[in-house]
């Protein structure tokens, strides 16, 4: 029987992870987190973990790394192609669920590391004593594009807002590492949840609110900041690590501990600057999904679980 792997997709706030779950327990599956944050312990909220929601379904790839310590796609595509080994050896379903969709990407179409003859002597000497990673830390954006466009990496699947991913290309060009492609032994099943625009900001908002109110999402960021975490790491995740990081930072020294900070104008109007890039991220995410090859769109469960139960009865 061929290797069957379901891989649910959509942006932010769609519902991935129930819709994941509750097909899981239909199809005897287990749950790969295919997350660039939720890989980090302590980012828990943020991220929408949601671990009560998996109920008796078995999960893989979530708290698996420390804040702030190094890991990469291909450390990410490392332990999910372990993982969907082990849930093959088992005669389960694989579902790979996850907003970052450049890790479900990567491993539906068996991303490889190469080592290329392109060493650091053939580089410009003036980039050279930039390449160090203490350097690397300190320079601004602009920079590191700088650096990027100089050394002619390609840029088609790297996100060249995130300071992280730009430096690791750089460290990678520098180290004469480059991608390749590998054909994966597994067929793929890639369903992106469809919600109308202003059902999808709702739930956005929605949920932005429930964070706040009621599951402490203020706390745990300043938790983050207070164990030792650094604001400018915080920041690189986006969304709420960075608004909120910033907004404790500048007003409250992480110290939250009254509830009417929910009421002051300060925090109003935070809380709506993140649904506002919430929303920005939502559709970045839907633009992307959109040109991607293979993918069909579910308005629902029974339309998923339809197209799963075909998908798995094709020997």
């Amino acid at each position: 029987m061929k290797k069957k792997v379901v891989f649910i997709l959509g942006p932010t706030g769609s519902g991935k992870t129930a819709l994941a779950v509750e097909l899981a327990e239909k199809f005897n599956g287990e749950i790969i987190s295919a997350d660039s944050r939720q890989i980090f312990t302590g980012l828990d909220i943020g991220t929408g973990k949601d671990l009560d929601e998996y109920g008796n379904v078995k999960y893989h790839l979530i708290d698996i790394c420390m804040p702030e310590q190094l890991y990469t796609l291909f450390d990410w595509l490392k332990g999910a192609r372990l993982v969907l080994d082990d849930i093959f050896s088992r005669g389960k379903l694989p579902i790979v669920v996850g907003g970052t969709g450049l890790y479900a990407k990567a491993l539906r179409e068996g991303f490889e590391l190469i080592k290329s003859k392109i060493q650091i002597s053939n580089f410009k000497s003036n980039l050279k004593s930039k390449f160090q990673r203490s350097k690397l830390d300190k320079l601004p954006l602009t920079e590191l594009v700088q650096i990027i466009n100089e050394l002619k990496i390609n840029t088609k699947n790297l996100d060249m807002k995130n300071p992280r991913r730009l430096i690791r290309a750089i460290e990678k060009a520098q180290e004469g590492i480059k991608t390749d492609k590998k054909k994966p032994d597994f067929e793929s099943l890639i369903l992106a949840i469809d919600l109308p625009r202003k059902k999808l900001y709702e739930r956005i908002d929605k949920r932005v609110d429930t964070r706040f109110e009621k599951q402490g999402m203020l706390e745990e960021v300043a938790g983050l900041l207070n164990s030792g975490v650094s604001e400018d790491w915080l920041s690189s995740l986006g969304l709420e690590y960075k608004y909120i990081s910033k907004y404790l930072t500048q007003n409250f020294q992480f110290s939250i501990s009254n509830s009417s900070i929910f009421k002051t104008n300060e925090f109003k109007k935070m809380a709506q600057e993140l649904k506002y890039k919430t929303h920005a991220y939502a559709r970045r995410q839907l633009t992307w999904l959109r040109k991607q090859e293979g993918v069909i769109w579910v308005k629902g469960a029974k339309e998923a679980e339809k197209l799963v139960d075909e998908f798995i009865k094709v020997i």
